[in-house]
């Protein structure tokens, strides 16, 4: 009997514990999903001394396909990560 109550014990901590763990777990990747949607990439060409946003896209690898055709044209090219201004 004192053995069947000390793993009730046990069980019922253990089982407490892991609803917490994975509250938190949930928190944070609820954040992440949020941070993920905010994070914007401008291609950037060098035009007359200074860097001028050209296009903005939400996915690096199609800011980086863009980014290719403007150095296929000749112009100096950069790919910057804009996060948290929408």
């Amino acid at each position: 009997m004192f053995r069947k109550l000390i793993l009730t014990a046990v069980i019922a901590t253990g089982t407490l514990a892991g609803l917490n763990a994975t509250a938190t777990t949930a928190d944070a990747g609820v954040l992440g999903l949020f941070d993920r949607h905010t994070v914007r990439f401008e291609v950037k060409v060098l035009r007359h001394g200074h860097w001028e946003c050209v296009a903005t896209y939400r996915d690096r690898e199609e800011a980086q396909c863009a980014a290719r055709g403007f150095e296929r044209q000749g112009h100096a090219v950069r790919v910057e990560v804009q996060r948290g201004h929408w």
